[in-house]
């Protein structure tokens, strides 16, 4: 037999065409073609076989023993191509399943599932959202294919040019003390700031954080006196004591803790995140539809918060 390799589409169709109608002539003309074209193609076919494929019988053509066994896997296989070659069913939010796995910091975790609730969900009840910590091997496992998005800052290790980037919030910080706290209702300069215990989240990234070069940058220094692994213990941390922690804004928001905002004299710079995914889920459409919906909710939730 000879192998896939060495036989091209056109004599494939060709095939199958012959065995199908047992006559040259309509052979060819589904193939398009002329007769003494197909009869070429035929006598090529015999050579790379072995075998005659179809032979004379009376005024007509049989096939042999060969072709009659070839003729139904070849059928099934050319039906199979065709399902390939013919254009996808449209893509159905409502009745789309499966799910998208994330990677995403602490931080992000709380922005994703908020964006899902609000803008996929609804559309698409049935997609499932996997959110995973990000990680040494988060790049690596986009290109893999074990992984559909992640929610990356600048300067993320291993996020470079072979993954597409797309801008998904800009994020303020703000210094959030408990309500009731001495300094609630005051302007707090840069100092009398840096002199509060504060509560840092860790996140790893062994990066100075934006408040310290804030303060740097005035000559000034701060004494952590609590490091906790995540943005919700940290709310807990300054409920219930007279701690302040700086946090991003969108978090502070749909945390809606019993915390109340530090008024700064100087604001603490604040970050990007983007939508990140390798090249190869961009033309998804169900991929597609899940980064637009998210890419809309944080116009959506400023101006949700713009109303209040």
């Amino acid at each position: 037999m000879p192998s896939l390799e060495s036989i091209d589409l056109d004599r494939v169709l060709a095939l199958h065409w012959l065995l199908e109608e047992a006559h040259v002539s309509r052979a060819a003309r589904r193939m398009s073609t002329s007769q003494p074209a197909m009869s070429r193609t035929l006598s090529a076919l015999r050579d790379l076989f072995g075998d005659p494929l179809l032979v004379r019988s009376g005024r007509g053509m049989v096939r042999t023993p060969f072709a009659e066994s070839l003729r139904p896997r070849l059928s099934v296989a050319i039906a199979d191509l065709r399902g390939v070659l013919r254009d996808p069913e449209p893509f159905s939010p409502q009745t789309a399943t499966g799910a998208l796995r994330v990677a995403i910091t602490d931080y992000a975790a709380t922005l994703v599932v908020a964006a899902w609730n609000a803008c996929v969900r609804p559309e698409a009840p049935l997609l499932d959202l996997e959110l995973v910590p990000f990680g040494p091997t988060t790049a690596e496992d986009a290109i893999r294919g074990e992984l559909d998005l992640a929610i990356a800052g600048a300067d993320v290790p291993g996020i470079d040019d072979r993954y597409v980037m797309k801008p998904f919030l800009t994020e303020t910080f703000v210094s959030v003390v408990r309500c009731g706290h001495p300094l609630s209702r005051r302007t707090v300069s840069l100092s009398r700031f840096a002199a509060l215990d504060h509560v840092l989240v860790m996140t790893g990234s062994g990066q100075v954080s934006s408040v310290d070069r804030k303060l740097e940058s005035h000559g000034l220094a701060r004494r952590i006196a609590l490091r906790v692994p995540s943005f919700w213990t940290a709310l807990h941390a300054v409920r219930d004591s007279d701690a302040v922690t700086t946090l991003p804004k969108r978090f502070v928001d749909l945390a809606g803790s019993n915390v109340t905002e530090l008024r700064l004299a100087e604001q603490i710079p604040g970050f990007s995140l983007d939508l990140v995914w390798h090249p190869r889920n961009t033309t998804s459409p169900r991929h597609r539809f899940v980064r637009e919906a998210l890419l809309r909710w944080p116009d959506r939730a400023m101006s949700k918060t713009s109303l209040r």
